[in-house]
């Protein structure tokens, strides 16, 4: 695995490259026990929990500071009703994104880490999503055309470019990052989240540069960011393999199998998205814009508990591959981890919502209400993503898909019939209701797994 001469597709001409890199030495795979986390080559051993946490808690830090920052200056600049416009269109990326990429996430972490040649799992999810989400992307763009009322205020080429840096360009970067954690190379995928905040940060930059900056403007350098921070991320990405990943053609069986997964994550992305669309089209402007702030804030709170995940997800596939009742224990133990680092970020977040307000401008004073209400969600995520990873870590991700959409049904359903008459505080309810709900279920759902196989192989 050099990057010496061009691969080749099976039967077919080269395949594209990103550029010429120069002769790198080809890394060891399968990573020696030393990289893995010997004995057992499961992340555990003389890896303690807290090494890994340590190159996954640097990115999250530098994602911290650095979209924060974004979030903050954007909410100033913009203003409630220009926030809350931007949110919304990012809310429909959000959702139709996971769908679009089938899974490519989960799937290239599940083969990885049972893979000879790592490069070639991260030419074939990252073919997977390009095809997916610039199919996809293409779809919602002639759908802002045919019909013009659906987002009002906001012109088809802002929701074009803003799709641009939240789909084909986001995925990208994610994939890059990705497929560094799935060989257990924190370190790498400490370093691509760094870059690309920074080279989106540049961006912010620019924006702040013009004279008088507004949404139009910023969906341009949105755009130009993200796929610039693309670029790079999958740049960093080729010298650490030695070979750049290649196109590969999409066999169909690629998306059968990440169909699952991907109507799982998007219905994850609706259950937590979908209220910012539905707030603006009933004309609750400035509500959106509200909303959609404080909701940034405590997603912000995930920071902690998402450097504790990342950290743990080649293990947790590890032992996914030896059945249920191994991935509930991690589930079970990944949840009391979850615990400790969520609670005080809830405390914390409850206790400062009022500096929100100060910090921003008086107009934004009712954000503080909302990330009170919505400060306990860390928390519920952190039980949430624990076993529900497991159910997709032991092959059980249809009933993850199929719990997370009732989730979502149920979402959507409060909020069409609520959100007319309460606007954001509706949605915060129907919000809380919904991931409460959807966490009791992934827990029973796993531990019925694990019970069930167990009784079964006795």
């Amino acid at each position: 695995m050099t990057a010496t001469g061009p691969r080749r597709s099976i039967g077919g001409p080269p395949l594209p490259t990103y550029g010429d890199w120069p002769p790198l030495t080809p890394r060891q795979w399968p990573p020696p026990p030393s990289h893995r986390g010997a004995p057992g080559g499961d992340g555990g051993g003389t890896r303690s929990l807290f090494q890994r946490v340590g190159w996954a808690g640097i990115a999250e830090i530098v994602n911290l500071v650095g979209t924060a920052l974004l979030f903050l200056v954007l909410a100033a600049a913009l203003e409630p009703d220009g926030y809350g416009s931007l949110q919304a269109v990012v809310s429909i990326a959000v959702i139709a994104g996971p769908l679009a990429t089938f899974g490519a996430n989960w799937q290239l972490i599940r083969r990885t880490v049972v893979s000879t040649d790592p490069t070639v799992e991260a030419g074939r999810a990252i073919s997977v999503a390009l095809v997916g989400t610039v199919t996809i992307m293409a779809v919602l763009i002639a759908a802002s055309v045919a019909v013009p009322g659906a987002l009002p205020g906001i012109s088809r080429l802002t929701i074009a470019l803003v799709l641009v840096a939240q789909m084909p360009a986001y995925w990208l970067a994610e994939l890059a990052a990705t497929s560094a954690v799935a060989q257990g190379d924190l370190r790498l995928a400490a370093q691509l989240r760094v870059v690309t905040i920074v080279i989106r940060l540049l961006a912010l930059g620019a924006f702040l540069a013009i004279g008088a900056p507004d949404l139009d403007t910023w969906a341009w350098l949105f755009a130009i960011g993200n796929l610039a921070a693309a670029m790079a991320a999958l740049g960093m990405l080729a010298r650490s393999l030695g070979a750049a990943p290649q196109w590969i053609r999409p066999a169909r069986s690629e998306f059968t199998t990440g169909f699952p997964y991907g109507v799982g994550n998007t219905t994850e992305g609706f259950l937590a998205a979908s209220d910012r669309p539905l707030l603006k089209q009933n004309g609750f402007d400035a509500a959106t814009g509200f909303y959609a702030a404080g909701y940034r804030v405590v997603t912000l709170g995930f920071i902690p508990l998402m450097a504790l995940l990342r950290a743990q997800d080649q293990r947790f596939f590890r032992q996914g591959a030896d059945g249920s009742e191994a991935s509930h224990r991690a589930a079970r133990s990944m949840s009391l981890h979850a615990l400790v680092a969520t609670v005080p970020v809830a405390i914390a977040l409850w206790l400062a919502a009022p500096l929100f307000g100060l910090v921003i401008g008086s107009e934004w004073t009712e954000t503080a209400d909302v990330i009170r209400i919505l400060a306990v969600l860390p928390v519920i995520k952190g039980f949430q993503f624990s076993f529900g990873n497991a159910l997709t870590a032991a092959g059980n991700q249809t009933s993850r898909m199929w719990l997370t959409g009732a989730a979502a049904a149920g979402n959507l359903l409060g909020n069409l019939r609520y959100i007319p008459s309460g606007s954001w505080r509706a949605a915060a309810a129907t919000t809380l209701v919904a991931e409460i709900g959807l966490a009791i279920g992934f827990a029973a759902a796993s531990f019925y797994y694990a019970r069930t196989r167990a009784g079964a192989a006795r």
